[in-house]
């Protein structure tokens, strides 16, 4: 058995026991750096924001409509014929009964002379039996003839009258068919591109017909409203004038003309769940064509002294609905505070929000950009107008 006692074991024994001396006193917690660090107070989160504001606001729904003629006829020829007339320039504005163009007429002009004619040979047969009527009245009340012959003449006299009756109805037809060979303009308005050219002969079914007519003034605009709004549509619809309208090449756009509301649908499309909606418009100076898509806002109601937020600022959450407010922190600095809301009506751009004694006051500056990184009582630092939040984060 070895001696412990031996020189060596005694140098690695003092090693050890130093060892060990030294685990013991190696610091295992965060150091003094790490302390002061885990300490300092997270940077402000930079927000932009926007006051809530007391304003009349106007109730609006937007949508995307279709501008359209408030008549529309494809103008074609009532009977067949060739086209000998086109007495309009593609894109001119038009009368109502201006003539458009002709068609052949001379075989309808011989047919309502022959027609005539024979309305004036039976119309003289018919005088003349008239007269010998008379004759044989006299007659027979002197007993010189007898009532047999009398009525004879009388049966006579009806039978040329069906006859001229009948001959003026085949007058008037033949100068109905007359009157179609010339093509007028159903009401005012402008003409299309001609379809056809002079020398084809055209028909009352042609499909793209001699030529189109829109009247464009006034133009209507037509839209859908989703029924979920049908209670705005309603308020709308119900207002004596109609409720005004306005139209726009895009959302937030300048208008380009101003109408009112004129009629409604009378269901909901199924397959949409939207009700579609007419508008009229007042003239635009030819701004707007027939066929154009448009934004269109349509002015539903007011609210008087609305209490209004950005919609930008409007959070949804596990806490409901909700802004962020900025105010005066603790240590002098600000800070986000969460504002839950009851919003009353909104639209794409501000939210009507119903007032509260504990809640969002007029004045109060709500977060509209960067609450993504906010937490209540968080430090924030307000950008400026132009900035991003995303892009000031670090």
């Amino acid at each position: 058995m070895l001696a412990l006692s031996h020189p060596r074991w005694r140098t690695w024994g003092g090693l050890a026991a130093l060892g060990l001396s030294a685990a013991f006193l190696w610091p295992t917690g965060p150091s003094v750096a790490q302390k002061a660090a885990a300490g300092k107070a997270p940077p402000p989160v930079p927000v932009k924001v926007a006051a809530a504001t007391v304003q009349d606001q106007a109730l609006t729904l937007s949508a995307v409509g279709q501008v359209q003629a408030s008549q529309h006829a494809v103008v074609r020829a009532r009977i067949e014929g060739l086209l000998t007339e086109v007495n309009f320039t593609e894109g001119q504005n038009v009368r109502q009964g201006q003539v458009l163009a002709r068609l052949d007429d001379r075989s309808l002009r011989a047919q309502v002379a022959q027609a005539q004619a024979e309305l004036r040979r039976l119309q003289a047969q018919l005088d003349l039996a008239q007269l010998d009527l008379k004759r044989y009245q006299d007659l027979a009340a002197q007993s010189a003839v007898s009532g047999q012959q009398r009525d004879q003449q009388q049966a006579q006299v009806a039978q040329l009258q069906a006859q001229v009756q009948s001959q003026q109805a085949s007058l008037s037809q033949a100068q109905t068919q007359l009157s179609h060979t010339v093509v007028t303009a159903p009401f005012s308005g402008r003409v299309g591109l001609r379809q056809v050219d002079v020398g084809n002969i055209v028909r009352p079914s042609d499909a793209q017909g001699i030529v189109a007519l829109a009247q464009t003034q006034p133009l209507v605009v037509v839209f859908n409203a989703p029924q979920n709004r049908l209670g705005d549509v309603r308020q709308a619809v119900a207002q004596p004038r109609g409720a005004v309208v306005s139209v726009s090449e895009r959302e937030g756009g300048p208008s380009l003309a101003q109408g009112r509301l004129r009629s409604a649908d009378n269901a909901v499309d199924a397959g949409s769940g939207t009700l579609k909606l007419k508008a009229e418009l007042a003239p635009s100076g030819e701004r707007l064509w027939p066929g154009q898509f448009v934004t269109v806002r349509l002015e539903t109601g007011a609210i008087p002294g609305a209490l209004t937020v950005p919609a930008t600022a409007v959070q949804r959450g596990l806490k409901g609905v909700f802004v962020w407010r900025v105010a005066a922190g603790e240590g002098g600095g600000l800070q986000a505070q969460l504002v839950p809301i009851r919003p009353r009506w909104q639209s794409d751009t501000v939210v009507v929000v119903e007032p509260r004694a504990d809640g969002l006051k007029a004045g109060d500056q709500v977060v509209v950009d960067g609450q993504s990184r906010l937490k209540p009582k968080a430090a924030v630092k307000v950008l400026a107008a132009g900035a991003s939040a995303a892009a000031s984060q670090p």
